[in-house]
């Protein structure tokens, strides 16, 4: 009897330590009666509560999920790490990130269908051995383009725009904000869907903010709030950025933390909401490698994709996303740094030269860097047909103006 009193005893000195040194346990309930509950802070603490006590310790930083917490992140030598959220900065500034994109690109076996995962910088590598970039099912030989929507998802119309891509074998990215995610009542069944069929899942903040207006501090949270927002559905951070109104500066692109994607083609869609205006609009103007912005929190805007998909396919147009055309294309995206489309002028300009984006798409940068919204490509052919925004709309459409002044004005009372 002394014997097994002092296991026990020993055991229980065992469970203490281990508490003390930050070892998390795996399971949630640590009472057979399940009484109590353990719950898990942002910078690796872990404290017991009471079961009627664990709502409201979710509303000071606790959470019941341990993958809450926790991220994983990559360097360029594609070495992985899992940390805490209070060391993801601190992992930053060693040369990780949390965009799993950023290492890594897609390359495919054109013999057998094989589809890897490689670092960046082997990439060449693989091409010289017959592989090409990107999926098997993106022919990067033939056009392409993107559908982009911003500010979902719709709980009304999401799902329709899903439906039809799946049904034409298309695909699709989704700038979704932040605020809109957690309030949605389909969030789990739209981005699940969105998934399965191969569209892309990125960030449009939490809430269609002016980033350039805000502080480092309100910046950083704006992102990564949208970030946990979406990775509790999709299992993964967004994979691009796209910053409301197109607004960037330097604080913006320190902690983007994923490519930063503007557009080349403005349909519109929240001024018009009409189909058939959108859906004429952009057949007569449309290019190779052109990044088209649209809504899905329209339904107009949906009722016009639902025609534009078989329409741009019936002309030769793969419907892809974003990373899938930038990997068919040959440009690897950086974190931090912005493109508005890749057109083969586009292209040819980023493949020859190290500068930003900026100037590698000079007439969408130069607007965006005075805090417009503007976002056209190089040639400046689709510039914003109108300046005096509706400021109803709050979507990512663009806002011409004269001054820096006056753009961020414009966009303030935009929201």
């Amino acid at each position: 009897m002394k014997k097994l009193c002092g296991a026990i005893l020993l055991a229980a000195i065992l469970v203490v330590c281990m508490g003390m040194r930050g070892i998390i346990p795996v399971d949630v309930s640590i009472n057979n009666d399940s009484e109590k509950v353990t719950m898990y802070a942002e910078d690796g603490r872990t404290e017991q509560f009471e079961q009627s006590e664990a709502e409201a310790q979710k509303n000071v930083g606790w959470y019941d999920n341990i993958n809450d917490v926790i991220s994983t992140m990559w360097n360029d030598e594609g070495k992985s790490v899992v940390v805490f959220k209070a060391d993801i900065e601190k992992y930053r500034k060693k040369g990780y990130t949390t965009n799993h994109s950023a290492i890594f690109s897609k390359v495919t076996n054109t013999s057998t269908g094989e589809e890897r995962d490689v670092l960046k910088a082997d990439v060449q590598e693989y091409l010289s051995n017959g592989w090409k970039r990107g999926k098997g099912n993106v022919d990067p030989d033939q056009p392409m383009v993107c559908l982009t929507f911003d500010d979902g998802p719709s709980d009304n119309y999401t799902m329709k725009l899903l439906e039809a891509l799946e049904k034409n074998d298309a695909r699709a990215t989704f700038y979704m904000l932040g605020k809109s995610v957690e309030s949605s009542k389909k969030a789990e069944e739209l981005i699940s869907k969105m998934k399965e069929i191969g569209c892309e899942i990125s960030s449009h903040t939490w809430d269609h903010t002016q980033l350039t207006t805000l502080g480092s501090n309100a910046i950083d949270k704006q992102i990564t709030d949208t970030q946990e927002a979406i990775k509790k559905y999709s299992g993964e951070d967004p994979v691009t950025l796209r910053p409301p109104y197109g607004s960037i500066n330097d604080d913006v692109k320190k902690f983007a933390d994923a490519p930063i994607i503007l557009w080349s083609m403005d349909t519109l869609d929240w001024k018009y909401l009409n189909a058939d205006t959108v859906y004429q609009n952009t057949l007569d103007d449309i290019q190779d490698g052109d990044i088209i912005l649209l809504h899905d929190i329209h339904k107009t805007s949906v009722e016009a994709a639902i025609k534009l998909i078989p329409a741009l396919q019936n002309k030769g147009y793969q419907l892809v996303t974003v990373s899938e055309m930038a990997e068919a294309k040959g440009i690897d995206m950086e974190n931090g740094k912005s493109y508005t489309d890749f057109r083969p002028s586009t292209v040819r300009k980023l493949n020859s030269s190290s500068d930003d984006s900026s100037k590698s798409s000079s007439s969408s940068d130069k607007k965006s860097s005075s805090n417009s919204d503007d976002g056209n490509d190089n040639d400046d052919k689709d510039s914003n047909k109108d300046s005096n925004k509706d400021n109803s709309k709050k979507s990512g459409s663009s806002s011409s103006s004269k001054s820096s002044s006056d753009s961020s004005k414009s966009s303030k009372s935009s929201d």
